[in-house]
């Protein structure tokens, strides 16, 4: 049986995933995954506040988290890099997983490099052991959306269950962060039919 509370979240095998209105840093999280570009710059978020619940991780953690992440570039599309946290282990948090995703700062994400990335965050989140991931939906705000967002946050969702079903994941939490109650909504309804659809018991 699918378990459709928001707040508990649907189960696929030992990942529960929830969908929740907030931030990336107001989550009970050990990892959080930062949209990045190729050259590792951390600019500032789109939207009021931005997924992070007000400040970013470059704020928090002086230049550091940046610098980590620059010592890298350039960085593929598609790929995953972790840096530590300096300034947002009290937060719990210990890694920041910058999902590469955009060309350059500002430049909107193509969907592909946005599924590859997915897999890849998954991927380094099993690899370092971490037991729960804070999520943002990536290139919500950049790929360009005629009409409703429901076609984009399905893709999203689909390749993030894929994931976990591709690989044999330790993963026990993965929070899904959402600017709006209405993209929460969508994004809960599109992980009961992926539970339904691209789960096998």
């Amino acid at each position: 049986m699918t378990n459709l509370e928001p707040e508990a979240g649907v189960r696929f095998g030992r990942t529960t995933i929830v969908a929740v209105v907030g931030g990336l840093l107001d989550q009970e999280v050990d990892a959080v995954v930062y949209p990045a570009n190729r050259r590792g710059v951390m600019g500032a978020m789109p939207g009021a506040g931005g997924p992070l619940g007000g400040a970013g991780p470059r704020t928090l953690g002086g230049s550091e988290i940046e610098r980590q992440a620059m010592a890298h570039a350039p960085l593929d599309l598609g790929t995953a890099l972790v840096t530590a946290a300096p300034g947002l282990e009290q937060r719990g948090v210990q890694a920041v997983i910058h999902a590469v995703i955009h060309r350059a700062l500002g430049e909107p994400p193509r969907m592909e490099d946005i599924r590859r990335a997915i897999g890849a965050v998954i991927a380094a989140s099993d690899r370092d052991r971490w037991r729960s991931v804070a999520l943002p939906l990536l290139g919500i705000e950049g790929v360009a959306v005629r009409g409703h967002p429901e076609p984009l946050i399905g893709a999203l969702i689909d390749e993030l269950v894929g994931s976990l079903r591709r690989m044999p994941i330790r993963l026990d939490r993965v929070v899904i962060t959402c600017r709006f109650q209405d993209h929460a909504t969508l994004a809960g309804v599109a992980l009961a039919r992926a539970r339904e659809r691209l789960w096998v018991c």
